[in-house]
């Protein structure tokens, strides 16, 4: 396993802070070393005699995780955050300290690795499936709001794993598999292939020690040989290139004891058939020069069949694309050669073929890739970055701020817009429950509607078995969503309303004009292609709308049919006729006749006349209470009667309504009756203030039922509507 070099030492023993400092300056160019020295003197005094769990002082604890953080080339910024850090944990050293005797940017770096101390809340889970595992890497990229951060907790989590040695077995292996789970592979998203394979080892020695001990015997040979070998076989390989010529970066380094332990359980090989324990690279300029230079290796060495794989000419499902072959090299020693261009290279370490995804066997998703891609770029440009604030922050804004992260009860993890409320949550998951949603529980907690989520919350959505939504959801002002394809989704639900409203009013308009002027199933298309519509819908709607005027559409029929332009007029008629929609009473034409005020009949329900003692007919609902208390001894008094189709008339109707108390119900039911042209006679309400509840009984003027059931329909979709109802009596 690898380890750092021992930090200088005075006399006394004690760690030699100012020749450390001077040798970090020197190593990683710093101009100065101003913030680095001032958090070692803070961790210093803060951590006097305390050590880490496995007895290291954490003062040296901090300088292993500075070293490794300039290793990764991030700023003296980020080392010193590192540093303070480890007093921050162990001393409980205050945020407000870190800003007062530092800066901000520090104290905000030490608060996200505080932050991200909830990857250890997966110690205590039962379950650790792999879908879960990758749900909290997730969640834990969108909390930071600054990369350094993540790489910071990487180092600490380095140098914890350097010195378990002597703790507790138990928790020692636990630590381990948690680096296993969750550390080693974060490094290998971000591409930060030195901090990967080092956790990797180390938790591999602690999880699977027999295992470790075998693979390491059997590479036993001294590093200086391996590196003395794959600096020959390179030196082979350029000469013969050269040649051709063909100009190529090679690169060569000895396999990590973990990944050489997964090639044997993947292929299912024995270690003396492991064939890539040393690998190469070659980066040439074109795709010709992959062949080529495949031909010279296979020239200077003899290849292994089994082990070839040309992904080049057969891409992986990912995009991936490289040449790979086994060779048996220098000292007869087995050893691994992959050819790509520096284009497949760039497509494979940053593309949608990127390594991390096809080592973890990930399906692709574009939004995650894209944001992983970003970091990693953001960790090789992050010197050059960090000397221009504005542009290091508008990236840090890019990555991070625009989403946030949050869960289904099922566990599923679902991105949105930062400031989705729980209702741009549910139409997420769909359109209907979406419409259906009344309520929310935020972990386990009811909560309002314009609740803003925050990434790592549960959401649960409280829903109606039928519902729809609400007009006051796309008042921005009350704030109910934030997210665009929330909002469509709503409007969409009100224009379909209005559209299938506008569409059954147009008809009913159209009826009533086209049996005034004696036409019956006339061409709707043609009609439409009159007024320029594409469908008969289309023109239904335009006529409800108002758009089409009931003069045009006289107009539009008398030309379709060539008749003569005037007043229409009709003619009486004494026959029964069969039952329709508007019109004076049929059967009882040569008497007097009245619509009863206590059931207030209207076209569409069936009817029964009564004859009255010097009143005329009474006209009646058939299921009328009044109707239904007479005796048999008025059979003999009651007349068949039907609406009448032609002559068209007015009805009063009462209704009842229930809602919860708003200011601004009755504004919303007046205009409601405007949009659909229907006259209010009068109007009662009567509020409950200790439930909050508004009762209103209002009578209104209409034509006939399918008018009513649009009013209704209309009124029911209204804001804090409970019920609408016809009275009957």
């Amino acid at each position: 396993m690898a380890t750092k070099d021992k930090f200088p030492r005075k006399s006394d023993g004690a760690v030699d802070v100012p020749t450390w400092l001077e040798k970090m300056s020197h190593q990683h160019h710093l101009k100065n070393n101003d913030l680095l020295k001032k958090s070692l003197e803070i961790t210093d005094h803060a951590c006097k005699g305390l050590t880490t769990i496995y007895g290291q002082p954490c003062l040296e604890q901090a300088m292993e995780m500075a070293e490794i953080i300039l290793d990764l080339n991030l700023d003296q910024e980020a080392a010193a955050a590192a540093v303070v850090s480890s007093a921050a944990v162990h001393a409980h050293l205050a945020t407000d300290t870190i800003k007062t005797e530092l800066n901000e940017n520090i104290a905000k770096l030490v608060a996200g690795i505080s932050q991200m101390n909830v990857i250890n809340n997966l110690a205590n889970v039962k379950s650790r499936d792999q879908t879960q595992i990758d749900r909290l890497r997730k969640t834990l990229l969108a909390m930071v709001s600054d990369i350094r951060v993540v790489l910071i907790k990487l180092a600490e989590r380095t140098s914890l794993m350097r010195g378990i040695k002597n703790i507790n077995p138990t928790e020692r292996k636990r630590l381990a598999q948690e680096t296993m789970d969750l550390y080693a592979p974060l490094a290998n998203r971000l591409g930060i292939g030195q901090l990967k394979w080092e956790l990797e080892d180390i938790a591999f020695h602690y999880i699977n020690p027999e295992s470790y001990k075998s693979i390491a015997a059997f590479l036993a040979e001294r590093r200086a040989d391996r590196e003395r070998r794959i600096h020959d076989t390179i030196a082979a390989i350029k000469t013969e290139l050269e040649k051709i010529p063909i100009h190529a970066e090679i690169s060569g380094r000895a396999k990590h004891i973990y990944s050489i332990y997964l090639k044997t359980q993947h292929k299912h090989l024995d270690l003396k058939n492991v064939y890539d324990s040393t690998a190469i690279r070659l980066l040439v300029p074109t795709l010709e020069d992959c062949y080529n230079a495949l031909s010279v290796v296979h020239h200077l060495w003899e290849h292994i069949p089994d082990e070839f794989d040309d992904y080049i000419s057969n891409p992986k499902p990912n995009g991936y694309r490289s040449i790979h072959t086994a060779v048996i090299g220098p000292e007869n020693k087995i050893m691994e050669i992959q050819i790509r261009t520096k284009d497949m290279h760039n497509e494979a370490e940053h593309g949608v073929a990127a390594h991390w995804i096809y080592k973890e066997k990930k399906p692709a998703q574009s939004g995650y890739e894209t944001k992983i891609t970003f970091l990693r770029q953001l960790l090789a440009w992050h010197k050059d970055v960090a000397k221009d604030e504005s542009t290091f922050q508008k990236i840090n804004q890019q990555l991070f701020e625009d989403q946030v992260y949050v869960f289904t009860p099922a566990g599923d993890i679902l991105d949105l817009t930062v400031g989705a409320t729980p209702i741009d949550f549910a139409y997420h998951i769909h359109s209907n429950l979406g419409h259906r949603c009344r309520g929310a529980k935020v972990n386990g907690h009811i909560v309002p509607l314009t609740y803003t989520l925050q990434t790592g919350d549960q959401v649960d959505i409280i829903a109606a078995k039928e519902g729809n939504p609400s007009r006051d959801w796309l008042n921005k002002e009350f704030g109910f969503i934030k997210t665009a394809r929330a909002r469509a989704k709503v409007a969409q639900w009100f224009r379909q309303q209005e559209a299938e409203q506008y569409i059954e009013s147009g008809k009913h308009i159209l009826e009533r004009e086209l049996t005034r002027a004696g036409i019956h199933h006339p061409n709707l298309q043609k009609l439409a292609a009159y007024f320029h519509y594409k469908t008969d819908q289309d023109l239904l709607a335009a006529i409800g709308h108002s758009t089409v005027r009931p003069a045009q559409l006289i107009h539009a029929v008398q030309s379709e049919y060539h008749l003569p332009t005037g007043p229409i007029t009709t003619h009486p008629h004494n026959k029964i006729q069969e039952k329709t929609r508007k019109s004076e009473i049929i059967g009882a034409s040569d008497l007097l006749t009245r619509i009863a005020r206590c059931c207030k009949p209207i076209p569409g329900d069936e009817i029964v006349g009564f004859i009255t003692l010097g009143r005329g007919v009474s006209i009646h609902r058939k299921n009328c209470n009044n109707i239904r208390q007479l005796t048999s001894d008025h059979q003999n008094r009651f007349l068949d009667v039907a609406w009448d189709q032609k002559n068209a008339g007015h009805f009063l109707v009462d209704l009842q309504i229930e809602a919860r108390g708003k200011e601004d119900l009755l504004k919303e039911i007046s205009a409601t009756l405007t949009h659909h042209k229907i006259d209010l006679i009068t109007l009662n309400s009567t509020i409950n203030k200790k439930n909050n509840m508004i009762y209103i009984t209002m009578t209104v003027q209409i034509h006939e039922m399918a008018e009513l059931k649009q009013l209704l329909a209309a009124l029911q979709h209204l804001p804090n509507i409970i019920e609408v109802k016809r009275i009957h009596e």
